[in-house]
């Protein structure tokens, strides 16, 4: 249904006059008849009855001013805000992993709030396996989840990633540790030490990671406990109970005084931190404004 047919028409039957209206509506006589012909036939009823001297409501065209121009303003105030808020962001809704919130939020939200100072943020923490359910429900806009280098030719239903930066896997144990000291091992050298691993539901790519690096060493981790918060898994590493395999850049936000890392000989496996939105033709411009935005940030990052 043509709005601005429905405007038109409404002001001519406030008025029941063509001139009046014309004024009003800063349009021209003509134009104003062609809009509410081409109303009328969309009905497929006569709305007016015009003479030279005046102009009359149809029964129909009585009953549809007195259900409609009741509420036609909120109608025209409600499309003109869906249209606003589709040009310019207004809330971003963000699901991400803690790693990411550390690393990259801090210099993305600032970036978009310089362009765009009435933006707000609600940010959720969460797990990768959450956060991407998110954005397939369509309850978050951007996601950020933690990504593996085979990430793109798994298939992901419904949902667009971007890359941002890789990182190589370490191999993480307590400054106490008998290795410690090392800079670089063999993997294979820590297969009688309980490992602290990664839940397959909730982090997904970091327990292919290190499930994968253990295979490649040729032994199965001796898997005491599982986990992904970042100070759960300092203190076990630092007391020297557990071991564990993460990335480089998870690392670099621990408080690493009682832990170090450790390069892994033969093993060259990588992660990353992805953006992840939903796949559709008609993405809100606030996601594609930040999707923008992370490409061209994506070198500095």
């Amino acid at each position: 249904m043509n709005l601005l047919s429905l405007r038109y028409f409404i002001e001519v039957a406030n008025t029941l006059n063509f001139t009046e209206a014309s004024r009003n509506l800063h349009v021209s006589q003509p134009g104003i008849s062609q809009q509410i012909h081409i109303l009328e036939e969309r009905l497929g009823v006569k709305l007016l009855y015009r003479t030279t001297r005046s102009v009359e409501l149809t029964e129909e065209g009585k009953y549809l001013f007195e259900k409609v121009a009741p509420s036609f303003d909120q109608i025209e105030n409600t499309v003109s805000n869906v249209m606003n808020s589709a040009e310019m962001p207004n809330l971003v809704k963000i699901a991400t992993i803690p790693s990411a919130a550390s690393l990259y939020l801090p210099k993305i939200m600032k970036n978009l709030h310089e362009q765009f100072p009435n933006i707000e943020f609600s940010i959720k923490e969460t797990t990768s396996a959450h956060a991407t359910e998110l954005i397939k429900n369509r309850e978050y806009h951007i996601g950020f989840i933690r990504t593996h280098v085979n990430f793109h030719s798994i298939n992901q239903r419904g949902i667009e990633h971007l890359e941002l930066k890789r990182s190589p896997l370490m191999a993480v144990v307590s400054a106490n540790h008998k290795l410690a000291s090392r800079q670089k091992i063999a993997l294979k050298e820590l297969k009688d030490d309980f490992f602290l691993h990664y839940d397959s539901d909730q982090s997904p790519a970091l327990h292919e990671l290190l499930q994968t690096a253990c295979e490649t060493a040729g032994f199965t981790p001796k898997t005491i406990c599982s986990g992904s918060e970042l100070l759960t898994i300092s203190n076990l590493v630092s007391n020297n109970f557990v071991v564990t395999l993460m990335p480089m850049d998870m690392f670099q936000l621990i408080d690493s005084k009682g832990i170090t890392c450790l390069d892994l000989e033969g093993i060259q496996l990588e992660s990353s931190i992805s953006a992840v939105w939903e796949e559709s033709p008609y993405i809100r411009k606030n996601t594609k404004y930040m999707v923008e935005l992370l490409s061209k940030l994506k070198i500095d990052l």
